[in-house]
Formats: C-alpha cells, structure tokens, sequence
C-alpha cells in the first residue's frame, strides 16, 4: 500500500470481521474499553460517544470526530488523532493477493527451446532486484548452473539438469530458496491407464499415485496437470503407488486432480523451458525483515534462447505482511519504544497471521483499506503551521468460498464504519 509518507504523522485502526455491530453500545452511549469489544471499530465524536451513519452525515464541515478500535477489557482505546469532517480526504483500496514474478527460459507454455549442443556448458544467471539496501544499487548475481550436456544431449537433459541444479544453489538464499525452478515442456503427454492423479508434499521428492501406473516407467517426465504450462519431473523410482523424483517438488502441498505422463522417448525429441518463480521470503515483523514480493532478472549463457516474462512480480494490497508493517510502525507513534529497551519489549499486535495468530489462516487473514487523510492549520504565538497525516483503517475480511468479503451478514463493526463514512461496504469485498 502506498498511502502513507514516511514525512506524515500516520495511526492505523485494525478491525475484526467476526466482532458484530450488535454487539456494539447504542448510538449515542459513550465507548469504553469496557464496552467495545477487542477487533471492534466505531467511529464517535470528541466525547467518544458513538456516532452512526446518520447522525454523521448530519456533522458539519467544522465538527470532530475519532476512529477507534477495542483493545480488550484490561487495555486502553485505539484512537485515531481528532479528525475535522471537513478537512479529510476518503479514499479506498480493496484486497488484492500479492503475485510473484515468473520468467521461462526456452519453451514458455507456447514457443521456444532450450539448446541441444552436446559436451557444452549453460547456466542460468539471475540478479536480484529486490527493494532493498543489498539489491537496489549493487543487484547480487546467483545462478543455476553450470551444468553440462554429454555426447547426446538433448533438451530434456538440459533441462533436468538445470532445474536439480536451481534447487541445490537455492535452497539457502535467502533460507527460503528465493526461486523455484520447475521444467516445462511442449509435447501434449499421455494419461495413464490407472494413475491419474496425485499427492504431493513440498520440498519432498515422493510421490503417491491413486493407483499403481500401468504405462508410466522409470525416465519418463510426470506432469502435474493437463497443460503443456504445467511443471513436469524426472521419475527416477516406482514402487507400487509411490514415485520418486529427481528432485523435489516444489510446488504446494496438497492432491493434484489430474496427472499425465511424457515418455523418455518423447521427450528426448521434445522442446523444453524452465520456469523461473518467486517464493514469498518468510516474515516476521519484530525482526523487521521488510515484505515485496521477489524481482529478478534472468539470462541464459546463450542469447539466442528465448527468455519470456510470464508474469510480473506485485506486492498485492492488503496483505497481512503489509497491515503488520504498518500496525507495527503505528505503534511508534502511540509512545510504544520498548523495542529500544534491553532486553527488547515488543510492540502489541492485532494483525491476522497465518500460523501464528489463532485460527488464523491466509483466507482470513485478508485487509481491504480505508484511508483517511487529514490535514489541519497548526497555529502558535508567533507561527501558522501546516500538519498532516493519515488514519489507515484496515478492514478484516471474512472467507467466502476463497474470497474476502467485507459485507456480511449478520453486519460486523469494519461494515458499519464503512458504510457510516458513506462507503458501500460490498465496494471493498475482494
């Protein structure tokens, strides 16, 4: 998110979607800790009497109000500075996933190769181009490779080759192997007569079929999918139901619906590519590891091979990396320095993270955002000054068959300041 400037004066208001709008005071009752409950938001006047839709809109430019956010019972109310009605400016942004680069070298899901040059060395030269101190000015430079073809080479060995080797040089940069490596390849393949789908586990080279395969052999390449896009891997052992790769798989966890198969004969004539993705670096906000998503630059030692840009990489909107970025530097502002102290005392936290907060997981853990920017006249004795900032109410969203949606029913506290601000709630579902 892009709203606030490190030179603004900036406060972050966190709801939850499960905390309901019935269970809020009456309109008019003044909020407490006591009686806005933790996750809940409200929007009231000076007084920290609560303010619904109408009696909002009935405000006039001069009159002040505040965002607030329950801490729980025990703990102090979340206020936003006092806002003027008529000097802020509204706007929203609603979630949006984050995507993460994706280049192909050779073969890209439609034209190209990979060469075919026997007893030759190629490799794949990668610089990071990430955002930050290491990687703006002076990008870093990783490879896969070299590795190189024998008397007979072909693309399919190339490509096997390559892909074990972007494995091993990666698995430690930075500690979350940074990219995967993944090869492709453009004949149509074939579906066993018995195993047709698949478990798989990431970073495993084990394989469980539904079935033990009838025409599926040793050497040929299994795809995880129907489409000549999907990934493929060197089958290196079968024992009944089970495969083992050559390397290991890097994709999700989970079952795969649909597999096929290319033969070792087949693919020996076939055109080959590496797809080249990024892998979302761990996070964690008390260490302060900064969140994007990966940028890169990839070559391969020959220029005439094709090198596609399939996908660009996109931090998303939303994401709970950023709201815990910026609930996390919030905090700062509220006086909460204690991460200066020896032994350090960590800042409160509300964000949803997935494996870490309870219950939470990446469909629940979803913000769409309303932005709040003020700006007030600051005049002393002998000065007129100009102040700023923003208010970033971050709105949980509640899983709706794999989408956030902040309109719910019953109506939750995120809906009902949303729509109090003169917001169609439905507006900020994902």
């Amino acid at each position: 998110m892009a709203f606030r400037q490190t030179s603004n004066v900036f406060s972050v208001i966190l709801s939850d979607v499960t905390k309901l709008t019935s269970a809020l005071p009456a309109v008019g009752d003044v909020v407490t800790s006591a009686n806005l409950e933790k996750g809940a938001v409200v929007i009231t006047n000076v007084g920290l009497e609560r303010l619904d839709a109408a009696v909002f809109a009935a405000l006039s430019a001069t009159d002040r109000f505040l965002v607030v956010q329950g801490k729980g019972a025990n703990q102090p109310l979340m206020k936003s500075p006092v806002l003027t009605k008529g000097r802020i400016a509204v706007t929203t942004a609603k979630f949006k996933p984050a995507q993460q680069q994706v280049t192909a070298i050779g073969f890209n899901g439609t034209t190209g190769a990979l060469p075919t040059a026997n007893n030759t060395d190629f490799w794949i030269k990668i610089r990071k181009r990430d955002n930050d101190a290491a990687n703006r000015s002076q990008p870093m430079s990783l490879f896969a490779g070299p590795v190189k073809t024998d008397g007979t080479g072909t693309q399919a060995e190339l490509a096997a080759a390559l892909v074990k080797n972007g494995y091993l040089n990666f698995k430690d940069e930075p500690a979350n192997h940074y990219l995967k490596f993944e090869a492709i390849c453009n004949n149509a393949g074939a579906t066993d007569g018995t195993a047709t789908s698949a478990t798989v586990v990431k970073g495993s080279k084990g394989v469980v079929l539904n079935a033990g395969p009838t025409t599926m052999a040793v050497g040929d390449f299994i795809r995880f999918g129907t489409a000549v896009s999907d990934p493929v891997y060197l089958i290196k052992a079968i024992s009944g139901t089970n495969l083992t790769l050559d390397t290991p798989y890097v994709g999700e966890t989970g079952a795969v619906a649909a597999i096929e198969f290319v033969t070792a004969a087949l693919a020996a004539v076939a055109n080959f590519g590496i797809l080249i993705t990024g892998i979302q670096a761990p996070f964690n906000v008390n260490s302060f590891r900064d969140y994007y998503a990966n940028r890169f630059t990839a070559n391969f030692s020959d220029s005439t091979v094709l090198v596609s840009h399939l996908a660009g990489a996109y931090n998303g909107n939303g994401m709970f990396q950023q709201v815990a970025l910026d609930e996390y530097m919030s905090y700062g502002f509220e006086g909460q320095n204690g991460m200066l102290d020896v032994p350090p005392q960590f800042r409160d936290q509300e964000v949803k993270i997935p494996g870490v907060t309870a219950g939470a997981t990446a469909l629940t853990a979803k913000y769409s955002a309303i932005n709040i920017a003020w700006e007030e006249d600051i005049q002393g004795l002998v000065s007129k000054a100009g102040g700023k900032g923003n208010v970033l109410v971050y709105l949980n969203l509640e899983n709706s068959g794999g989408s956030g949606i902040l309109a719910t029913t019953p109506d939750n506290t995120g809906e009902t300041l949303a729509d109090t601000l003169g917001i169609t709630p439905s507006t900020l579902n994902q």
